[in-house]
């Protein structure tokens, strides 16, 4: 039910005229890894199949920098990313977001209270990259699925 009214508030923000802030926010601890390799794969995924919707990362507990590990994976995969230094989501993150998804964490007070929030819960913590990146893959491609059928 809940999964249902976050694609179906995506499904809207697609229809509307684009924003100057994205429609996905990944979070994730420190906003360095998880959040990271979630915003390459959407945002790939999602334009390589014609989804108008873009993603960007944050973290609650920001890092200095982004993870080595992540970035090496993500560049022996082909993927790129905007690397920007790790920012802690903020108020602005949650009133642009259409749906937030928090990866491995707990979303700070005033993301819980907007509705917007999701979590993927499953997703390992300390099994590498590869097994880390299969789970979060498997959960943008999911996502991207249902927002392409809501888009159409």
């Amino acid at each position: 039910m809940f999964a249902g009214l976050l694609l179906a508030m995506v499904a809207a923000s697609l229809q509307a005229p684009a924003s100057a802030g994205p429609t996905v926010v990944f979070v994730c601890e420190h906003g360095a890894a998880k959040s990271v390799i979630a915003t390459a794969y959407f945002n790939k995924i999602a334009a390589e199949r014609g989804l108008r919707a873009r993603a960007t990362y944050r973290g609650v507990n920001p890092q200095e920098d982004l993870s080595v590990s992540a970035m090496k994976g993500l560049e022996e995969d082909g993927l790129s990313v905007d690397k920007h230094k790790p920012l802690p989501i903020g108020q602005s993150d949650v009133d642009e977001a259409t749906v937030i998804f928090a990866i491995g964490c707990t979303l700070p007070s005033n993301a819980s209270a907007s509705g917007k929030g999701s979590s993927w819960d499953d997703v390992p913590d300390d099994r590498g990259y590869g097994p880390t990146r299969d789970a979060i893959r498997r959960h943008v491609e999911e996502l991207v699925d249902r927002l392409l059928k809501q888009q159409r």
